[in-house]
């Protein structure tokens, strides 16, 4: 729940200042920690030396402590290297010999009511260790402490196998106190400073980052319905801004190829309507101005354009159908002979028409039985359809149209061959466009140039293929295939 509430939060800001915070957020942690890995080793390293010259010096001070025969003690002065530096001063040094049975025979310094711990250390020298050392914090029994915490060492004086005698030397830790003091302000200072620099630095160069695309966002806006010829900047770099432009700029393409197709439709579908109405119109005037009035024959003409308006309207709506997707279509198994057999009463009107033959070829190239396959019933009879009535229509006089069903290993093709003119090959390319019809055929052929573009919206909606080509000998050619199941 916390979590979510700060995703939501952050989603509230905008993309620049969340790659900021992000950045700064990683970058600001990874700081913090390598800079406590480093401050723990050095605090560590600055103890280490401390403890090694403290050994040093108390290696120093023990060859100096004489041993009497009855156990007396003397201190005599101090000979020690005037060279040698120090991270504590020797004035201030409190030094003790220490009995395991806890008296102390001799001391030097100033303890007041400080008592040094012994026990722990005559176990752990008893044990083996060379000398002991611990820290003690926040003194108050010393006078005129010079720091808030000593060091102390435990040192064996005799060389028994288990020492009764332990030199014990307290000595202030003020040069190493301040030498921690110093790095941690400059730690406490200095990270905050840089995490403002890199918070900075982090706007600046996401707002370098994100320049294309508030350019891109900038060319969007500006893109209107008349002015779709516009693209939005490409970027240098080869990047996922790169891409995301590349991308923008193929979708607009395909928005202004649709604007246009959607421009001709609108065009040539309003032709094709104004067509019929206009010729309703002449006739119905006609018959108003005319003394012989044949009723029958102007009704009989007005009602052939009332059928041309209706296939009109009826093609369209096929196509709005098939527009909408796979979401309108109604899917089942379906055998591709059984729908061509259901549509060929359909296209037998027009060929008697024209007296031409319907000639149908199956032919199995698998050992298998037929094959089935899965799509629209009613758009796969549509289909059919318009490619047979396409072909009765541009073939001549007693001519046949032949079609071949072949059932392959993975596809299922229907192939119909006429023997008309063919397709002028400047107009294969535009065959399957809307109102698309072949400036050559357009007086001499009934039709509306609908026929083959849904045929190919259909095939698209199956993720089928239907392509036209001319026949080698004298004809055109159209190949359906749709994909076994």
């Amino acid at each position: 729940m916390f979590l979510k509430k700060i995703y939501n939060f952050l989603s509230s800001f905008s993309i620049r200042l969340r790659l900021s915070l992000i950045f700064v957020l990683i970058f600001g942690a990874t700081t913090i920690f390598f800079n406590m890995f480093l401050f723990k080793m050095m605090i560590d390293t600055l103890q280490q030396d401390f403890d090694d010259a403290l050994f040093n010096y108390s290696v120093d001070v023990s060859e100096g402590i004489e041993i009497g025969v009855k156990g007396d003690l003397s201190f005599p002065p101090l000979r020690l290297d005037h060279g040698k530096i120090l991270p504590f001063p020797l004035g201030t040094a409190l030094i003790q010999v220490r009995h395991s049975s806890g008296a102390v025979l001799a001391r030097v310094g100033n303890f007041g009511e400080f008592n040094p711990p012994y026990k722990k250390d005559f176990d752990r020298i008893w044990k083996g260790e060379e000398a002991t050392y611990r820290t003690i914090e926040h003194i108050r029994n010393i006078p005129s402490a010079e720091a808030d915490s000593y060091r102390l060492i435990s040192f064996p004086l005799d060389n028994a196998a288990k020492p009764q005698l332990l030199l014990q030397i307290a000595v202030p830790m003020t040069l190493m106190e301040t030498q921690i003091s110093q790095r941690l302000t400059l730690l406490q200072v200095g990270i905050p400073f840089v995490l403002l620099i890199a918070t900075l630095g982090g706007m600046f160069l996401s707002a370098r980052a994100l320049n294309p695309v508030n350019n891109m966002i900038n060319t969007a806006k500006e893109i209107k319905a008349s002015e779709l010829s516009q693209r939005v900047p490409i970027p240098n770099a080869n990047d996922e801004i790169k891409k995301l432009a590349l991308t923008l700029n193929e979708m607009l393409d395909r928005i202004q190829q649709a604007f246009l197709s959607q421009e001709r439709f609108v065009a040539d579908a309003s032709h094709q309507l104004l067509t019929p109405l206009t010729i309703m119109r002449g006739e119905l005037e006609l018959l108003q101005k005319a003394e012989k009035r044949d009723v029958d024959q102007f009704i009989k003409s007005a009602l052939q354009e009332v059928d041309n308006l209706s296939g009109i309207v009826q093609e369209m709506l096929l196509l709005a159908r098939v527009d909408a997707g796979i979401g309108a279509l109604n899917f089942q198994d379906l055998a591709l002979d059984e729908v061509i057999f259901e549509v060929l009463p359909r296209c037998e009107k027009l060929a008697n028409s024209k007296n031409i033959k319907l000639k149908l070829n199956i032919n199995n190239e698998t050992k298998d039985d037929r094959k089935m396959v899965r799509g629209d019933n009613d758009l796969l009879q549509n289909l059919i359809v318009n490619i047979i009535e396409n072909a009765i229509k541009y073939s001549p006089n007693n001519e046949v149209v032949t079609m071949t069903l072949v059932w392959r290993d993975e596809f299922t093709q229907f192939i119909v061959e006429d023997h008309g003119p063919g397709v002028p090959e400047d107009q294969l390319p535009f065959i399957f466009e809307r109102f698309s019809r072949g400036s050559n055929m357009e007086t001499r052929v009934k039709g509306f140039g609908l026929g083959l573009a849904i045929a190919q919206k259909i095939a698209i909606l199956h993720n089928a293929k239907l392509n036209a080509q001319n026949h080698p000998g004298l004809g055109a050619r159209f190949t359906f295939e749709i994909k076994n199941i």
